[in-house]
């Protein structure tokens, strides 16, 4: 059998995401007002790519806690 992990293949380039437009502002306004579940359904919501569900994680890591509550 073949191991296909040793194939040289390029890393995927990363995904520009605009955190000033979208929901990032309603989703900016409910966390920082303290709603964050409410900002946390309103991501679960929408049909978010990878990359931006990234760039939500990476400006709002407590995203995890309120997930998994």
């Amino acid at each position: 059998m073949v191991d296909k992990s040793d194939k040289n293949e390029a890393p995927a380039e990363p995904v520009a995401v605009d955190t000033q437009a979208g929901i990032f502002p309603k989703f900016r306004q409910l966390w920082n007002g303290g709603e964050h579940r409410n900002a946390v359904n309103l991501a679960k919501a929408e049909n978010l790519s990878e990359a931006e569900w990234a760039a939500l994680l990476a400006e709002f890591p407590g995203i995890v806690d309120v997930i998994n509550q």
